[in-house]
């Protein structure tokens, strides 16, 4: 059946979520693309578009396969019950779904956060080679200005030196 690496090498980041193609769903569960569709138009009710949605013809251009509909974790599990001949098959690809899920999310993660450290460390080697910085406080001299001391310290100072 269904390894996570199996399912991880179809799966889509699609509409900020996970999700198989029809084709490859319906490969895993041994039945015809055309005969899942044909299942989620007859129960229309049971698949909100957020768990299982129709590609926009864009998202469908973009993908080799063009498939019609694609499935997130949650809407491969709601055809639970509806596919008698299959729920062994689909018991076995869930898991394998959530593993391949977790995966992608923890590579984005991991992507966004190199990403990040990436600028920063753009920032320091641009300061250590004295390139001007974007968004850096204006360089200041080291030490006080008498101009910046505090009032009473500066008639401190002038009475230490009269006495």
């Amino acid at each position: 059946m269904a390894a996570p690496v199996e399912i991880l090498s179809r799966l889509l980041w699609l509409r900020d979520a996970a999700a198989l193609p029809d084709a490859a769903l319906a490969g895993q569960l041994g039945i015809e693309p055309q005969a899942l569709a044909a299942l989620v138009k007859a129960h229309p009710g049971r698949f909100p578009e957020a768990l299982v949605f129709h590609l926009t013809a864009a998202e469908r251009q973009a993908i080799p396969e063009a498939p019609v509909l694609a499935f997130t974790e949650a809407g491969a599990a709601l055809l639970t019950g509806l596919l008698p001949g299959s729920e062994d098959r689909l018991l076995t690809l869930l898991p394998a779904f959530a593993e391949a899920r977790h995966v992608l999310t923890d590579q984005a993660e991991l992507s966004a956060r190199v990403a990040a450290m990436e600028q920063k460390l753009d920032l320091v080697l641009k300061a250590l080679q004295g390139e001007e910085v974007e968004g850096a406080p204006p360089e200041r001299p080291i030490g006080f200005l008498a101009d910046e001391l505090p009032k009473g310290l500066k008639a401190k100072q002038r009475t230490t030196k009269k006495g």
